[in-house]
């Protein structure tokens, strides 16, 4: 995502008033209220009809002060107030950027108007915009035959007027000024003046635009369903045309990536421009032809080379051939001959290109040669093996990775979101429900993986919502708590660490016989590893317990419940688990009972001789 200082006006009228159009509110700065005005209303085309507004249009100029180029885009709102006349006015928002900016990092005229419609038009300042990235896949998909046409049409110098395309949407139209213009290099966006609609029967200079009435002259009339070319089409047009049907798909993907690249200044005005967009056009398509038969790591050796050299529009023919070499079904067995000969010929790119597209570009299709997609984790660290350690990856690949990372695997996704921030990995993990945290766990069987789950879970169970650890413990029960992935990443001791931590973090405190019950009952057989960990956070007088919940689930995965053996083990816990008298205890008590029992005899015998002695004397 770009982040743009973009300097910005208002144009319109106060309500009630009796004023012209005029600038009512701008920034300050680089651009002045009277520069503002006379560039806004440069690129007016005319009074637009209600049914097609909201307008978008662009425009280009060079402020006064540095003799700096600037690129411009306005949005012309629905009336919504009437000015002392009665008559409803429309208000037009305008944000204008810095060639050299844009010329960076390249944006599109949608990203623009998604940014402008964002904007904060108060105050002097000017404000930041966040634009989208360059998306050549989404402009791709906004081309069709008519836009081929009218690129073509644009290098004869004259300003093309699409027609017969009044049931088609604003954002539609915006949409395709903005594939028009990736058909071409990128500098030409320096001139190009493009509006959603224009009034024909007014001046103006725009050179694209759509009209609901075809303009009278000096301007290419290009019906919305373009059928076969006119007559009056000139050569250089047709071959333009006819070069850009050639490319289809991620072939035509790539041809904008690499026209993108192509930042330079370029003017319709200027035949030599012209002229150069066709020849740059004609020789890559050729040179792409020709190179059909070079081996890969040929071709590898080549891009290095263009890399580190800075040649960026040579890399960004190579680009399409090694796009065509990622999209070929490549063997496993060649995608481990490729990684090794790129550890062997490590990718260092020169810091200056690294945010040009071309460079990411290279890294995109050279992890698609090397890596089945989608990217899984155990991918993602063959990466860090073969391209280089982490600290030292290239930031035109980083710059990648965020690319790919939406078309990669879960686990893929969380490892290319920790390499690229804790920001960037948050937010994947926020996308994610404790279910499919704990089975991305499951399925990646990877430490790193396993490490940011855990990390995860903890501060979802810290949470202040109690239904958060409620959640993280339900999943976890369901996960049988990650018994089997952690058991075969992790050594014994490892093992049983990390378990301990998951009970904590499911439970936190120590394990009570209602959790001990609950723990056994969803687990068939624990393997030891899982109840020394237990055993290591069970809590006083739960031995009975957990020794019970063992025996009940060994019974269970043994099939003998309810058998003889079953009841022979009930038995045998219950006396296990009795109390138990000490034996000194017992020792006293038998004695006791022995003395007791002389005692009670010895009186007896005294009780015995004392009445016979009472009987005698009686008598």
């Amino acid at each position: 995502m770009a982040q743009l200082t973009a300097h910005w006006a208002i144009l319109g009228k106060t309500p009630e008033s009796l004023d012209d159009y005029g600038v009512i509110g701008c920034s300050t700065g680089a651009i002045t209220n009277a520069e503002f005005g006379m560039w806004l209303k440069a690129f007016t085309s005319g009074t637009m009809e209600p049914k097609a507004l909201p307008r978008v249009a662009t425009s280009y100029f060079t402020a006064d002060l540095d003799n700096e180029p600037w690129l411009g885009l306005s949005r012309q709102a629905e009336p919504e107030s009437q000015d002392g006349f009665q008559r409803p006015y429309a208000m037009t928002y305008y944000v204008c950027v810095r060639w050299a900016d844009v010329a960076a990092e390249p944006v599109s005229y949608r990203a623009l108007h998604e940014a402008l419609m964002k904007g904060n038009f108060s105050g002097d300042a000017p404000f930041q915009l966040a634009l989208a990235a360059y998306d050549e896949r989404r402009l791709a998909g906004e081309v069709n035959a008519t836009a081929r046409r009218a690129a073509a049409l644009l290098l004869t110098g004259k300003p093309v007027c699409v027609v017969r395309a009044g049931h088609l949407s604003s954002e539609r139209r915006l949409d395709f000024l903005d594939a028009v213009a990736a058909l071409l290099p990128y500098g030409f966006r320096a001139t190009l003046a493009a509006s959603t609609w224009t009034n024909s029967a007014s001046r103006h200079r725009i050179r694209l635009s759509f009209s609901e009435v075809p303009p009278t002259r000096g301007t290419w009339e290009l019906p919305w369903e373009a059928g076969e070319p006119a007559e009056s089409y000139p050569a250089q047009a047709l071959l333009y045309e006819k070069e850009l049907a050639r490319y289809k798909g991620e072939d035509l993907r790539e041809l904008m990536r690499w026209l993108a690249t192509l930042t330079e200044p370029r003017d319709f005005d200027d035949l030599s421009h012209r002229a150069a967009a066709s020849r740059l056009l004609r020789e890559r398509t050729s040179e792409a032809g020709q190179q059909t038969s070079v081996s890969v790591e040929e071709l590898l050796r080549q891009c290095r080379e263009s890399i580190a050299n800075a040649d960026a529009q040579r890399l960004g023919v190579l680009n399409a051939q090694l796009a065509q070499r990622a999209r070929a079904r490549v063997p496993d067995q060649d995608r481990k001959a490729y990684r090794a000969f790129v550890r062997a010929n490590p990718v260092r790119p020169p810091e200056w290109p690294a945010g040009a597209v071309a460079v990411p570009t290279f890294f995109e299709h050279l992890l698609g040669l090397l890596y089945a997609a989608p990217m899984r984790a155990v991918d993602v660290e063959e990466m860090l093996f073969d391209l280089g350690p982490e600290p030292d990856l290239p930031p035109a690949l980083l710059a990648t990775m965020g690319r790919i990372q939406p078309r990669s695997a879960p686990s893929g996704r969380l490892l290319i979101a920790s390499l690229r921030g804790p920001e960037h990995l948050q937010k994947v993990l926020d996308s994610m429900s404790e279910d499919e945290l704990f089975h991305v766990a499951v399925e990646s069987r990877n430490r790193k993986v396993l490490n940011v789950v855990i990390a995860e879970a903890d501060r979802r169970a810290l949470s202040t919502d109690p239904r958060g650890m409620e959640a993280v413990k339900y999943a976890l029960t369901r996960h049988c708590y990650l018994i089997e992935t952690i058991s075969s990443i992790c050594a014994a001791e490892e093992s049983i660490l990390a378990l301990r931590y998951l009970l904590w973090v499911s439970h936190r405190r120590q394990l009570t016989s209602a959790d001990i019950e609950e723990i056994l009952l969803n687990l068939d057989h624990p393997p030891r590893t899982f109840l020394l960990a237990m055993v290591a956070e069970c809590a006083p007088g739960t031995a009975s317990t957990l020794l019970r919940g063992a025996a009940a689930g060994a019974v269970r995965e043994l099939g003998l419940t309810g058998t003889r053996v079953a009841n022979g083990v009930t038995a045998g816990l219950d006396r296990m688990t009795a109390p138990e008298d000490d034996g000194r205890e017992r020792w006293y008590r038998r004695r006791a009972s022995r003395l007791l029992g002389k005692v009670l005899v010895g009186m007896s015998i005294v009780l015995g001789i004392a009445a016979a002695l009472a009987l005698w004397l009686r008598l």
